[in-house]
């Protein structure tokens, strides 16, 4: 059996597992698929495959999940509701390390930065999330549920709608009616319909980007998400919250898509398993 460390990142269309494996450079990872019936019993079993087939022992294993967390359990989560009270998966007796997975890529973006860093981390996946750091430390709120910037209320002709109802990409796949691969097939058609769905989606995304630059006045604001890979959502966000931005907080701060996006929460949640396993203090602040 080989000691790692493990990541795990679950979204609500996918289950993304990495393992850095003792004595070698490159991890390992496997992508599988999810959806709102996934429940903790599938995701144990992909987990402890993933493990088998590779001869894998974690020493340490963070598990990334998209709703909130408290006192090491799911307390909601909106795209897969049946992970509501789930504890993570076990194995080798390896108790998991549970997290938002913005709180994650937040870990995995903050690595490099100074430490009087004021950063905004936003995720545009499914639904929309974002985490911040204030001069280095984790803005928690009074129960730690602080981001969950996807219930921003957003007036609009139709009533009051939140923000993951407008700029998610579930509500450009509702939208349309089209599923995301007929969604990128439909933009290199030239279909007008559809690339304006994806730009008035990327209009609000740019709204909640301008949104918290004006209140936070970060110095570095990063985005990731398979949404923000629609041609045409990121640069009319861009651009909108260039607009809608107070010039001065706009010019302060650099606003940059995150690389290597597919891995950056599954390695957020690598990094702070095995921080917290060599008894690091600073990885309580994010969960």
């Amino acid at each position: 059996m080989t000691p790692s460390t493990v990541g795990i990142d679950i979204g609500g269309t996918k289950l993304l597992m990495i393992a850095q494996r003792t004595g070698h450079d490159e991890p390992l990872t496997r992508r599988l698929a999810t959806g709102i019936a996934t429940t903790p019993d599938d995701i144990e079993a992909a987990v402890q495959r993933f493990l088998t087939e590779h001869r894998l022992t974690p020493s340490s294993m963070g598990v990334a999940v998209p709703g909130l967390v408290e006192d090491g359990r799911v307390a909601v989560c909106d795209v897969l509701p049946k992970l509501t009270g789930w504890r993570g998966p076990v194995a080798d007796d390896t108790r998991p390390l549970l997290v938002n997975d913005i709180r994650s890529a937040l870990a995995a973006e903050a690595r490099g930065l100074p430490e009087s860093s004021t950063v905004a981390v936003l995720l545009c996946g499914t639904a929309v999330g974002s985490a911040y750091l204030h001069q280095g430390r984790v803005v928690r709120g009074c129960r730690g549920w602080a981001g969950e910037i996807g219930y921003l209320p957003v007036p609009t002709p139709r009533g009051i709608l939140r923000l993951d109802d407008l700029a998610g990409g579930a509500a450009i796949v509702r939208a349309t009616g089209l599923g995301p691969t007929q969604v990128h097939a439909a933009l290199s058609a030239g279909d007008t319909a559809v690339r304006q769905t994806v730009e008035a989606a990327g209009e609000s995304f740019g709204l909640a980007i301008a949104t918290l630059v004006n209140i936070l006045n970060p110095d570095t604001v990063r985005a990731a998400g398979g949404t923000l890979g629609y041609p045409g959502y990121w640069d009319t966000a861009l651009a909108t919250a260039r607009t809608h931005s107070l010039p001065e907080l706009w010019e302060s701060c650099t606003v940059d898509r995150i690389k290597d996006p597919e891995l950056v929460v599954a390695r957020g949640a690598l990094r702070l398993a095995a921080a917290a396993a060599d008894g690091a203090g600073w990885v309580e602040q994010y969960v």
